[in-house]
């Protein structure tokens, strides 16, 4: 899966990072990028009901938990990837099951590389199994 054409919703908390992953984005020709920077921006995107074809989710912003946001969008069928400056184990994050985790710092192949591992039987919550990939 490429960026080529997707619609992005990232979750960054640091500006310039943030700055980063729409410059990622536009070089990878995605068709749009909606960045906020907090839980509830993410939020209320989530409840306006606005489409986007991947996400890449800061797991704590601002010191808050996105979990239950990503849960959130897991449930609409999104594809999920995590980005956190905080060890994570092998397995991933606590009940996200085969969703890839990308330590930062990280640069555009990192992203290319966690956003190219989604499939499409990783689009929908997967409770059956198999670890997530540290990236």
């Amino acid at each position: 899966m490429e960026l080529k054409g997707m619609r992005l919703l990232v979750l960054e908390d640091e500006y310039l990072i943030g700055l980063e992953l729409e410059r990622i984005a536009e070089e990878c020709q995605a068709q749009s990028v909606d960045l906020v920077s907090n839980v509830s921006e993410l939020l209320a995107w989530i409840e306006s009901e606005a489409e986007c074809d991947i996400a890449i989710i800061e797991v704590e912003a601002h010191g808050v938990s996105s979990l239950q946001a990503a849960t959130l969008l897991q449930s609409r069928g999104v594809p999920l990837v995590f980005t956190t400056a905080y060890d994570v184990e092998a397995g991933g994050i606590d009940g996200f099951v085969g969703v890839t985790v990308v330590g930062k710092p990280y640069g555009k192949s990192q992203i290319i590389k966690a956003v190219a591992a989604l499939s499409p039987s990783k689009k929908r919550f997967n409770e059956t199994g198999s670890s997530g990939e540290l990236v």
